[in-house]
């Protein structure tokens, strides 16, 4: 009876451990990276953010549809970050296709190397036009976008502690191409 007790024990000990030391495979980081994809393709901003780390950044060089404007290159946390998503869910037209995937999984399988590559379109408002209705625009925008993101086990879940996004624009009449309505 007295060895039952002491196998309890150590097993209420052991338990909170494997948490800690959860190691990543490719499948599960595939797995993180569709459900990111699913949550952008929603545009509900909480369920986006919270899959950031504590100290997450991204560093961003965008280069506009002007080509002869040069690019514009940021870096921002995790708070300004999920502060600027709440502009995301007033997109009523988005079209998010993921065009290449690539994991690798580090050594200690803590962390992970992931570069995607996606075609993002939705509607573009110029910078002086007040819409009033969300379908006055007249060209789609279509971002293509090469990621490279860390992710890593915080808290016992996987996130994003890092994105690296190359990002270029270009615009494309509205009547040229359909896109989801939602």
């Amino acid at each position: 009876m007295r060895l039952s007790y002491i196998f309890v024990a150590l097993l209420v000990l052991y338990v909170p451990l494997t948490g800690c030391k959860r190691s990543l495979d490719e499948a599960d980081v595939r797995e993180f990276i569709d459900l990111a994809d699913n949550a952008a393709r929603k545009r509900y901003a909480p369920e986006i953010c919270e899959l950031r780390g504590e100290n997450f950044k991204l560093h961003q060089v965008f280069q506009g549809y002007e080509e002869d404007v040069e690019p514009t290159e940021l870096e921002i946390d995790r708070k300004l970050y999920c502060k600027k998503l709440s502009a995301f869910s007033r997109v009523r037209q988005y079209l998010l296709e993921r065009t290449a995937l690539e994991i690798e999984v580090a050594a200690d399988r803590k962390t992970a190397r992931v570069v995607a590559n996606y075609v993002e379109t939705m509607p573009y408002y110029e910078e002086w036009a007040r819409p009033v209705t969300p379908d006055d625009f007249r060209d789609f925008q279509v971002l293509e976008t090469r990621d490279e993101s860390v992710v890593g086990i915080e808290g016992g879940d996987l996130v994003f502690l890092r994105t690296d996004s190359d990002t270029s624009q270009s615009l494309v009449d509205k009547n040229a191409i359909k896109v989801p309505f939602n």
